[in-house]
C-alpha cells in the first residue's frame, strides 16, 4: 500500500500507541531477519505495516531506535526464560549453564542482533538505550544474586563470568554461523574450526567459567 493510500489516524491512548509501535518493531523484526541491518529502513517497515513513512516518525525518529526497541523485546524474552529455568530444581553447576546455554538456544536472533550493537546504539536515542540497559542491570543484579545464594565463587570468579557471558553476547552468532565462503577459506587458509551450534558454544564456554565455582550444600 503507498503512503498515499493510506489513511493514518493518530493513536490517541497508551494502549494504541503501544501497540502501534509493536507493530514497526515487528515489522522490522521481518525485515531485519531476511535482509540485515541494511535492509531496514522507514520505506520498508511502512510497506508492511498500516503506517505511512512519515506517520512512522510520530513513534521513532530513527531506525535503529525500532532496532534498539526489537533487542530490548528479545532481551526481556532471554531474562524471562533464564528467570524460570533457573526458578526450581537443583542448583548445581552443570544445570546453571545448561539453562542458560538451552535459553540462550532458544532466542538465537538476540544474538544475532548483538552483531549489530554499536551501530543500533549510535543511531539511537538515550531514552532507548537506556531502556534497554535498564533490562540489563536487572539480568546483571539476578545473575550475581543468583551465583551468591548457590555457589562458593571468589569476586574475580564471578567477574570472569559476567566477562565472558557478555563475549559469547557479542561472538556467538557469528562463531556459530559462519558462510559457506568463511568456511571454504578457513579451510584453505588451513585454520583449525570445529563447526558447533549456539547451544554446545555457550554450554562449553560457561562450564569454563564456571570451574573454580562450588555449588552450595542445602540441608533440610
Amino acid at each position: 500500500m503507498s503512503d498515499a493510500m493510506k489513511d493514518f489516524v493518530r493513536a490517541s491512548t497508551e494502549e494504541q500507541i503501544a501497540d502501534r509501535r509493536e507493530e514497526i518493531i515487528s515489522a522490522c523484526e521481518e525485515i531485519y531477519l531476511a535482509g540485515g541491518y541494511d535492509a531496514v529502513t522507514f520505506k520498508a517497515i511502512s510497506e508492511k505495516t498500516s503506517f505511512s513513512r512519515p506517520s512512522i516518525y510520530n513513534y521513532f525518529d530513527t531506525k535503529e531506535e525500532v532496532m534498539m526497541d526489537l533487542l530490548t523485546r528479545y532481551f526481556v524474552g532471554w531474562l524471562d526464560g533464564i528467570k524460570g529455568g533457573l526458578s526450581s530444581g537443583d542448583v548445581s553447576r552443570e544445570r546453571f549453564c545448561r539453562i542458560i546455554s538451552e535459553v540462550s538456544a532458544e532466542h538465537e536472533n538476540m544474538f544475532l542482533l548483538f552483531t549489530d550493537l554499536k551501530l543500533i546504539e549510535d543511531g539511537s536515542g538515550i531514552s532507548h538505550i537506556v531502556a534497554f540497559k535498564g533490562y540489563f542491570r536487572e539480568f546483571i543484579e539476578y545473575i550475581c544474586g543468583f551465583m551468591d545464594a548457590n555457589f562458593h565463587a571468589s569476586e574475580q570468579s564471578r567477574e570472569g563470568f559476567l566477562e565472558g557471558l557478555m563475549m559469547l553476547f557479542y561472538g556467538s552468532y557469528p562463531h556459530t554461523h559462519l558462510s559457506d565462503k568463511q568456511t571454504a577459506a578457513m579451510e584453505t587458509a588451513g585454520v583449525p574450526y570445529a563447526p558447533t551450534d549456539l547451544r554446545t558454544l555457550f554450554y562449553r564456554q560457561l562450564m569454563l567459567f564456571t570451574s573454580s565455582f562450588r555449588s552450595m550444600r542445602r540441608h533440610p
